[in-house]
């Protein structure tokens, strides 16, 4: 067959080149015939034939009928002649009978090889659909991963942004135990700063208890001695009637005088400072029952008072102190000074020395005076 022919495309296609190609195949088919016998080509003549007609139709439509009868009969012809042919071949020659023989058993192998064909392609046809379901599976299974693979994504990045919100807060816990460290750190040097005033408070406590009984007896002391002084001063003398004398120094004389017939060993100034000096014992004793129970309130007070607090309160006790002292002394509160104050202020300070004493002592020196 020539090739060019047949490459002709389908919108090049003339009735010439229809016939052209019914010539071919008429030789082709001649061929087949004088190989395997007119019998192998006989079915494919029609068919053959009604196709060339169909060709020449659509190449072209003039001439249609011309065309057509012309490759019809050389088919025929041809049939014709291939039948003929067969006819002398098998008559002359004498294996027809083999040929007969090979040409079934090539018509039977390729029976066979059409139905293997078709095995092959209900094969091929159910290895495309596995393979087409495999593909959708693995599609599917392309895609569950991908899916568990987002979940596990979104699974980690959850994660991470926990485990960052927890160190986070670890951190701000550090900080917060650094601070509460610190806190503990400075309520423990409180504690000992307190523990230490507390120790101090006892100790001035202690102090103030001694000072009282010690000024307690100071007082029943010179209780004691002013009334046996008075007694020995009012029973010798007779009344004296001076101007200007204090109330307290009269009423002693009034009361006492002539009780005791004794001589008097003391003068007007003297007695008035006997009194006066028990006047500032009673003001002293107060003033430490006073600060006393000030420190008593302290010691039973939970509350912890800063040390600015208790030096204001401190100060305010002072200067109530001072006021006291002064109306009871019926004197004029005058300021202090800081020396002062802080001699005031210590609670282990001695006592100064009584002048009832340093009276007693010079008492058998003196002599009675008359008014």
């Amino acid at each position: 067959m020539e090739e060019p022919l047949w490459r002709t495309p389908a919108g090049c296609l003339a009735p010439e080149h229809v016939y052209r190609m019914a010539g071919a195949l008429g030789a082709e088919l001649q061929r087949l015939s004088g190989r395997f016998g007119p019998e192998a080509v006989a079915g494919l003549v029609p068919q053959v034939v009604r196709l060339l007609e169909l060709l020449e139709a659509l190449a072209g439509p003039a001439g249609a009928e011309s065309s057509c009868r012309d490759p019809a009969e050389t088919l025929l012809r041809t049939l014709q002649s291939l039948r003929g042919e067969r006819r002398r071949e098998d008559a002359a020659a004498p294996g027809a009978e083999d040929l007969e023989q090979k040409l079934s058993e090539a018509q039977r192998k390729e029976h066979v090889l059409q139905n293997q064909l078709a095995q092959l392609e209900e094969e091929n046809q159910k290895l495309l659909a596995q393979l087409a379901e495999s593909q959708s599976q693995e599609d599917s299974t392309l895609r569950k991963e991908r899916e568990v693979m987002l979940r596990l994504k979104e699974v980690v990045d959850k994660q991470r942004d926990e485990i960052r919100a927890q160190a986070h807060e670890i951190v701000c816990k550090n900080h917060d135990t650094e601070a509460l460290q610190e806190q503990l750190n400075r309520f423990m040097s409180m504690n000992e700063d307190l523990r230490h005033k507390l120790a101090v408070v006892q100790v001035q406590l202690k102090s103030a208890l001694e000072k009282k009984e010690d000024l307690e007896t100071m007082v029943l002391e010179n209780r004691r001695e002013i009334d046996r002084l008075t007694r020995a001063a009012s029973g010798a003398s007779p009344r004296l009637n001076l101007d200007g004398a204090a109330a307290p120094v009269e009423e002693l004389q009034h009361q006492d005088w002539g009780r005791n017939s004794a001589p008097s060993c003391f003068s007007k100034e003297e007695l008035k400072q006997i009194l006066q000096e028990r006047n500032e014992l009673k003001t002293s004793l107060f003033l430490v029952q006073e600060e006393l129970a000030y420190y008593q309130r302290e010691l039973l007070n939970d509350e912890r008072i800063p040390s600015f607090l208790l030096d204001a309160m401190k100060s305010t006790i002072k200067k109530q102190q001072k006021k006291i002292r002064a109306k009871m002394l019926g004197t004029v509160e005058e300021p202090a000074s800081s020396d002062e104050d802080e001699s005031a202020d210590c609670v282990d300070s001695q006592p100064r020395e009584s002048k009832i004493k340093s009276l007693k002592k010079q008492g058998g020196n003196l002599r009675p005076k008359r008014g």
